[in-house]
């Protein structure tokens, strides 16, 4: 029972994430978590982890200004890092703290540029 429990809280979270497009056109989804890639190189795995635990993951390929929507519970003072792995495989993260309520939403952007990769909020 105990194991079923969690793979049904682990299917819920992972339903919560939404990245990609349709058609090549930005699917808009809710969410309080918006992530966006700015670079010319597509990123996959797009995670976000709290206290070494994986909360939230999207596996699909977000291109060049392509959204990436997670609904994070409520939370104040809420710390967590957002991760993706670039097109060459490599792993990049990034820790951030932030206040999560049912009104607020917290913009992320990834860039890519002079070759390094950058993760910090979009402003």
């Amino acid at each position: 029972m105990r194991k079923f429990r969690l793979f049904f809280i682990l299917m819920f979270s992972l339903s919560l994430a939404g990245c990609g497009a349709s058609n090549g056109n930005v699917m808009h989804q809710e969410g309080n978590l918006i992530i966006t890639n700015y670079s010319n190189y597509e990123i996959t795995d797009t995670t976000i982890a709290h206290l070494g635990e994986t909360i939230s993951v999207s596996p699909n390929a977000i291109k060049d200004t392509q959204i990436c929507y997670f609904t994070m519970e409520p939370a104040n003072d809420y710390v967590y890092t957002v991760s993706f792995v670039d097109n060459n495989g490599e792993k990049h993260s990034q820790e951030f703290t932030d206040n999560f309520t049912q009104d607020a939403q917290v913009f992320i952007a990834i860039q890519y540029a002079d070759n390094v990769w950058t993760i910090d909020y979009d402003m």
